[in-house]
């Protein structure tokens, strides 16, 4: 049995859970608005997160932010962008959170600036900003970060974000980390914690603020940090929230041996020959009589992420089946041959949100690929203004859904996560006045307790270490790039074994044990409710693809599916369309 009695408790107006762009901006906007704000999260703030993936700067480039500011020229305003992201979701985003995202981007991006972003500059000095073209956007808006080795591929956007939770008196508990929400009579009113000494911390808040990102960790590859292990979906599952679009999940190709980076740019338009384990092409194999590889490869210029939407999907299929088939290399992935490439004939790739550097040089003949995780487009729904289902729960960042959907604007998350960070702080911070202090009775914290004696009581056989390579491994094979009836089912019984039986059978022997285990946990819910997702939505769209529906349905799928608990364990679906009209009240129907 777990001691129920806390070593620590802390009151607060707003807690916000994590420590990322999202989080950073919503202690700020909170805190700006005159509320007391305590930040918890698993790591330091400024390293914490995907947003400041150190990671991702093996490609040494920052990443991008998607505003129509007059840098990508006068065919784009916040007009054009809006249509941009309701193309690329379609038919599965909020159009007012869409709309919302569109016309505040720009605002958002320059006031960040003033607290010391850096951006690209325009090398001929014609505008403000270096802008270019990103995934799926029709106008080059994408504005270029510039890396660094402490943030990644986000350059000092929380480090200056974080300068500013500090000036409005955030405090920051690092080190810290949430394992459930407490809720009283509906209510969310706190949060329980467990921090790296192995103490329980009990936190009592009018409003919490979960921006923890996505779970990007249950896969074997990820563009994503060990600390994102799918718990704001869990959680706020638990406490009662309504989870929307998680089938949506972004893959990009990695290379995992040798040089050049492959996640997109110029390679592609050389056309190099793929190799499978045996040494064999095998990329025409999967094309249909009308589609050449050269067709294949330019469409894939135009975007780093996997979608069903133009004939470049053909790559992605072809790649994760002749894995899937047995037939990968040395590391798991396939070959990228480029040993009789002329790279006078590389062409410019559409997706460049930076500037040239100047020709292409190869580092490797060959170089070895795969899919890697990269972000959910789905999660927790809630409205403009950050508010879920659940009375004082508030969300953003990538723990949340609504202003992306089937596919995503490249940049468009870290814009949403700055957009919505301002505009969920500030609602938080309002819940926090008229809801006044919020007091719980200690039975609140029953159901926290019960969850956590499930875990230590049996024979020690398996550790939660290998529970994840089981995961990481099944979940490579059934939910990246293809999908279908036969994979998705065997991923849910696995999923079951493990966290039914295996995991409840994992050693515990003291506090941080338990905090592997819990997290295990959320990420073994979040690949249940993926794959179970996934078999609801029997057609193809976007980043979700199913070989036994390879075409996208009619308008009985211009559905999102909505999900919440359930009778027993099983997760309950309603089919509903979000807004497609930025001026209806209604946000579903």
């Amino acid at each position: 049995m777990i001691d129920a009695s806390p070593n620590q408790i802390h009151e607060t107006d707003v807690l916000v859970i994590g420590g990322g762009a999202a989080a950073a901006r919503a202690a700020v906007a909170a805190g700006a608005a005159a509320a007391t704000v305590t930040l918890a999260l698993k790591k330091k703030l400024g390293t914490s997160g995907a947003t400041n993936y150190p990671g991702m700067n093996e490609i040494r480039v920052g990443s991008a932010w998607q505003a129509a500011d007059g840098c990508g020229g006068s065919d784009d305003g916040p007009s054009v962008h809006y249509q941009d992201i309701m193309t690329a979701a379609l038919g599965m985003a909020d159009a007012r959170m869409a709309k919302i995202l569109s016309e505040e981007s720009s605002e958002r991006l320059l006031e960040l600036e003033g607290w010391g972003f850096e951006l690209i500059d325009d090398p001929e000095g014609k505008r403000r900003h270096y802008s270019g073209y990103s995934c799926f956007a029709s106008q080059p808006r994408a504005h270029g970060m510039v890396s660094n080795r402490t943030g990644g591929h986000t350059g000092n956007m929380v480090e200056s974000l974080a300068a500013q939770a500090h000036r409005h008196g955030a405090i920051v508990h690092e080190g810290v980390t949430i394992v459930d929400l407490i809720v009283d009579d509906d209510e969310c009113v706190g949060a329980v914690a467990i921090n790296d000494d192995g103490e329980m911390v009990i936190y009592r808040a009018a409003a919490v603020i979960m921006a923890t990102g996505g779970a990007a960790q249950m896969f074997p590859l990820s563009h994503a940090p060990g600390d994102i292990t799918g718990d704001g979906y869990a959680i706020a599952y638990r406490a009662g929230a309504e989870l929307v679009n998680i089938e949506f999940m972004q893959y990009m190709i990695r290379d995992i041996r040798g040089k050049p980076p492959m996640a997109g740019g110029p390679w592609w338009t050389l056309n190099p020959v793929l190799r499978n384990g045996k040494g064999e092409e095998f990329l025409q194999n999967y094309l249909p009589s009308n589609v050449t590889v050269e067709d294949v490869y330019e469409q894939r210029t135009h975007h780093y992420p996997y979608s069903t939407r133009d004939v470049s999907k053909w790559l992605d299929i072809a790649i994760q089946c002749e894995i899937r088939d047995g037939r990968s290399c040395e590391r798991g992935g396939i070959t990228v041959d480029f040993s009789d490439i002329d790279l006078s004939k590389a062409k410019p790739a559409r997706h460049q949100h930076h500037p040239p550097t100047g020709g292409l040089q190869l580092g490797d003949d060959t170089i070895e690929i795969a899919h890697s995780a990269h972000a959910i487009n789905g999660g927790i729904r809630v409205d403009e203004f950050g508010e879920s289902t659940v009375t004082g729960l508030f969300a953003v960042g990538e723990t949340i859904a609504g202003p992306h959907g089937a596919d995503r604007l490249g940049g468009g998350m870290l814009a949403a996560c700055n957009v919505f960070g301002k505009l969920t702080g500030e609602r938080a911070a309002d819940r926090a006045r008229s809801a006044g202090k919020k007091e719980f009775n200690e039975n609140s914290l029953e159901r926290v307790m019960e969850r956590l004696n499930r875990f230590g009581s049996g024979s020690g056989n398996s550790s939660w270490f290998e529970i994840r390579k089981s995961l990481k491994s099944k979940a490579g094979r059934s939910l990246i790039a293809v999908r279908s009836e036969s994979l998705l089912n065997e991923m849910r019984q696995l999923t079951s074994t493990l966290r039914y039986e295996s995991l409840l059978d994992a050693p515990v022997e003291n506090r941080l044990d338990l905090l592997r285990i819990l997290e295990t946990d959320n990420l073994l819910f979040t690949a249940d409710l993926m794959a179970l997702a996934a078999l609801h939505r029997t057609e193809s769209r976007g980043s979700h693809y199913r070989e036994d529906f390879p075409e996208q349905g009619g308008a009985e799928w211009d559905r999102s599916i909505f999900w919440k608990s359930g009778a027993g364990d099983e997760p309950e679906p309603t089919a509903r369309q979000y807004r497609q009209d930025p001026n209806d009240p209604e946000q579903v129907s």
